[in-house]
C-alpha cells in the first residue's frame, strides 16, 4: 500500500530544508569528477541524478531521491552504473570534484550532465545503460 504525503507537508519550508540537507549528508562529497574508494572499488562520479522521478527509475525503488552515476577506475572495461548507496565513514575521497570548471560552462545538449541514461528494455528485461555526450565528449563542459 502506498502511502501519500498530505500536500501540506510538502509546502512546509523547514520540512523541505531538513529534507534537502538530508539528501545533501546521503550524498556526501560526490559530485561530477570526484573519486572516491571504499571496500567496493574507486569510483568517478560521472553524474549526480537529483531528480526522484528520475533517480526512482534508476535505482528501481520507490523512495529513492537522488542517485549516483559512476564507473569503477579499477577496471577498464567497466561500465556506467548507478547507485544510491549513502556516504559513510567508510567512503574516502580520492579526489574532489573541479566545481569551478563545472560551474563556467556547462554543455547545452547535455546540461553538464556528460551524458543520459538509455533505457532499451523490453520483454520482461531491464536494460539501462549511461551514453555520454558526443558534443562534449562526456566531460558537460562546453567547448
Amino acid at each position: 500500500m502506498t502511502q501519500r504525503i498530505p500536500a501540506a507537508a510538502t509546502d512546509d519550508p523547514l520540512l523541505l530544508e531538513g529534507l534537502r540537507r538530508v539528501i545533501e549528508d546521503q550524498i556526501g562529497p560526490r559530485r561530477k569528477g570526484a573519486i572516491y574508494q571504499n571496500s567496493d572499488g574507486a569510483f568517478e562520479v560521472l553524474a549526480l541524478v537529483r531528480d526522484p522521478e528520475q533517480a526512482r527509475t534508476l535505482l528501481r525503488r520507490r523512495c529513492a531521491q537522488w542517485a549516483v552515476i559512476v564507473r569503477d577506475v579499477l577496471r577498464p572495461d567497466s561500465q556506467p552504473v548507478a547507485v544510491g548507496s549513502v556516504w559513510t565513514t567508510s567512503d574516502q575521497l580520492v579526489r574532489k570534484a573541479d566545481t569551478r570548471a563545472s560551474a563556467a560552462r556547462k554543455c547545452a545538449s547535455c546540461g553538464g550532465e556528460g551524458g543520459r541514461m538509455v533505457d532499451t528494455s523490453g520483454g520482461g528485461v531491464t536494460r539501462q545503460t549511461w551514453q555520454s555526450c558526443t558534443p562534449c565528449g562526456g566531460s558537460g563542459q562546453a567547448g
